[in-house]
C-alpha cells in the first residue's frame, strides 16, 4: 500500500500540479492553461486528447472520493462509540484501503494515458515545470 501511495503522490504532482506554478492564472486543467501549453509545445489535438482522458475518468474519481469520505466518517463514528467491536472497525479500514487503492489505480492509469499523448520532451518539460513549482513553494 505504501508503494501505491508514494506512486500516487508522485504522479499527482508530476502530472496535475504543474498548473500551480502559474498561480491563480491557472486552473486545475493544466493542459488548458495557455502558458503551460505554450511552454510544453502542447498541440490542440493533444490538449483535446488529455481533456477526453480527464473527462472519462472524472466521474469514477469523484464517485470513489465520495465513497471514501463516507467510509471515513463511518469509521470515525465507530471509533467514537462505546459499542464498536474490532471486527467492524477492521472491516471499515479494509474498505477504506480498497477504495484508496482503486483511486490510485484510476489516477495512475489516467497519468499513463496522458503520458502516452505527450512526447518525451513534453514529459521532461512537465517535470521541469513541476520542479520550478516545488522550488518556489517549499
Amino acid at each position: 500500500m505504501r508503494v501505491s501511495l508514494v506512486l500516487f503522490v508522485l504522479i499527482y504532482f508530476i502530472s496535475f500540479s504543474a498548473y500551480a506554478y502559474y498561480g491563480s492564472k491557472a486552473n486545475y486543467k493544466w493542459w488548458k492553461n495557455p502558458n503551460i501549453a505554450s511552454e510544453m509545445g502542447l498541440t490542440r489535438p493533444q490538449s483535446d486528447a488529455i481533456e477526453r482522458i480527464f473527462n472519462s475518468n472524472k466521474n469514477k474519481i469523484l464517485r470513489y472520493q465520495k465513497e471514501l469520505r463516507h467510509q471515513e466518517i463511518q469509521l470515525s463514528k465507530k471509533l467514537n462509540t462505546t459499542d464498536s467491536n474490532n471486527e467492524e472497525v477492521l472491516r471499515l479500514i479494509d474498505e477504506i484501503e480498497d477504495i484508496k487503492a482503486a483511486l490510485t489505480r484510476i489516477k495512475v492509469q489516467m497519468f499513463l494515458q496522458v503520458k502516452g499523448v505527450l512526447t518525451p520532451e513534453q514529459i521532461e518539460t512537465l517535470h521541469k515545470i513541476k520542479s520550478r513549482y516545488q522550488g518556489t513553494h517549499r
